[in-house]
């Protein structure tokens, strides 16, 4: 629907109901009408927009006094202000002065030379009565140096002690123990490291490992020097990284393993109960199914233990006398309800294992699962929808210039940018290494193109920083609809490859 057809609607309801035409009430209309057609204008926002630049304690007081315009709460904010106590305000300043200057002390008293002189020169300059703009200058001044401080001559202390960021008194007394010993003639002696760190690469419950972790392994162990290379300790921080992903997949299998044998559990213990005379029998039997249970891991195997104690216990029940087995149920009760504890902790595992670790967006499972409800939509009610596949351009590129760090926070800082300008209703999700996937429901393939092409150019015009160095990144985008796709997957390919078209066109851009 478009602004003016809003606008008719607008001044038509008002007629129709025999309003008077006032620019609050004709504002109150027209802002309903726009939302109904999923039409998002900034005046029809601000009173959100003013909303959360205030604290939470006041952003509470108006909503419980259901202020609804602009003008309602800059009324309530000028009866707060008129409340205001002066004199307990100038305390609260001059506590805050005096705290300034405490903490610009403090500072001028750590180890690092331009912090003491900026600390020294801006606690001088702290007083009660200082304007905003000197105020300003102050805290743009620590910005800059938050900013701009780089402390990467640290690792060159790599070689010779671990890097303690957080406590340089610690650092330096281990790097006293590492000069004394060289005084004395001793060598670094890394073979023992070495065995330690290739033994942690290893997967702990995964039944094998990829070749990369294979291949630094082996090199770790032929020449343990290699550990004072800064580019082997990158290395070994991604390999740690691939090696603790290994490890949740194997946990995610193990976990859906076990939640089958409990079921078996539950449903084996109810056929006891109402076997009679054979639940000595048939307990034999659910023990002897457990003993062939294969759990790898020491925590698994710890559950499986417990269950077969459970077996035992009613095993010497069902002895002692068949009767007490009736009133077993209740045990049986608790343990259902310790199964459906454990189905609860899975289902929250599932959903942790529905999510990219690194952007915290949905990763390709969710973003299937929510396609197919797009796709159900669809098919009933002939509801359109979009999707947008992005590719951060050049991204080996970045890897190989400034490092697999500086890479996930291109990655997370651009999955960022997603959530941030897409809509409420749109689901974003990392499809796979740097490429992203946007679903717009109720949206055709203009609109769609629309949203990729704002995305790109803010992409293009934003600051992607690590440790004060600016990385230029720009994204392509392949779009597609639905109605335009004879099924799902044909949408997909199609948005596949406009989204290779768009590369091979120069990249920086977006086809649809």
């Amino acid at each position: 629907m478009t602004i003016q057809e809003i606008v008719k609607r607008s001044l038509q309801e008002i007629r129709t109901r025999g309003l008077q035409l006032t620019p609050e009430i004709y504002n109150e209309i027209f802002c309903r009408h726009a939302r109904r057609s999923n039409v998002i204008l900034e005046e029809c926002h601000k009173l959100d927009t003013y909303l959360k630049r205030l604290s939470p304690e006041i952003r509470k007081n108006v909503e419980s006094r259901q202020v609804s315009t602009v003008d309602q709460l800059v009324q309530y904010l000028g009866s707060e202000i008129m409340r205001c106590d002066s004199d307990r305000s100038l305390e609260v300043i001059q506590a805050y002065v005096l705290l300034v200057k405490r903490l610009l002390q403090a500072i001028a008293m750590l180890h690092n030379k331009n912090a003491a002189e900026m600390a020294e020169k801006d606690r001088r300059k702290i007083s009660p009565y200082l304007e905003k703009s000197a105020i300003d200058e102050i805290r743009e001044h620590w910005n800059r140096f938050v900013m701009e401080y780089d402390e990467s001559f640290l690792k060159k202390l790599a070689p010779y002690c671990d890097i303690e960021t957080d406590d340089l008194e610690t650092m330096v007394r281990e790097l006293v123990k590492v000069l004394k010993n060289r005084e004395k003639g001793e060598e670094q002696d890394y073979s023992l490291v070495a065995q330690v760190l290739t033994a942690a690469l290893v997967p702990s419950i995964a039944s094998g490992m990829n070749d990369e972790i294979a291949t630094v392994s082996a090199q770790i162990r032929a020449n343990p020097e290699l550990l004072t290379s800064q580019a082997m300790v990158e290395d070994i921080r991604y390999m740690i990284k691939k090696r603790i992903e290994l490890d949740k997949k194997a946990v995610s299998t193990q976990m859906t393993e076990l939640d089958s044998i409990i079921e078996h559990i539950n449903q084996a213990l109810i056929r006891v109960i109402t076997s009679g005379e054979t639940n000595y029998d048939a307990i034999c039997k659910i023990q002897g199914e457990l003993d062939e249970v294969d759990l790898q891991h020491d925590s698994f195997q710890v559950i499986h233990t417990k269950l077969l104690a459970v077996a035992n216990s009613l095993e010497t029940e069902t002895r002692l006398l068949s009767e007490e087995m009736k009133q077993s149920r209740e045990e049986i009760s608790e343990l259902r309800q310790k199964v459906r504890v454990l189905e609860e902790a899975l289902r929250k595992e599932r959903k942790r294992s529905s999510t990219d670790t690194l952007t915290k967006l949905p990763n390709r499972r969710a973003i299937d699962d929510f396609i197919k409800k797009q796709e159900a939509s669809y098919k009933r009610y002939k509801d359109d929808y979009s999707i947008v596949l992005f590719d951060i351009d050049h991204f080996k590129s970045v890897n190989d210039t400034y490092g697999h760090d500086a890479g996930d926070v291109v990655l997370a800082s651009f999955g960022k940018m997603l959530r941030r300008y897409s809509r409420e209703v749109d689901f974003v999700g990392r499809w796979g290494g740097e490429e992203f996937l946007v679903v717009l429901p109720k949206t055709g393939k203009e609109g769609a193109k629309v949203f990729a092409e704002k995305l790109r150019d803010l992409v293009a015009r934003s600051k992607f920083m690590y440790k004060g160095t600016r990385i230029p990144i720009t994204v392509s985008g392949g779009v597609e609809d639905r109605k335009s796709s004879g099924n799902l997957e044909e949408m997909l390919k199609r948005a596949d490859e406009n989204l290779y078209l768009a590369k091979e066109g120069g990249r920086n851009k977006i086809v649809a």
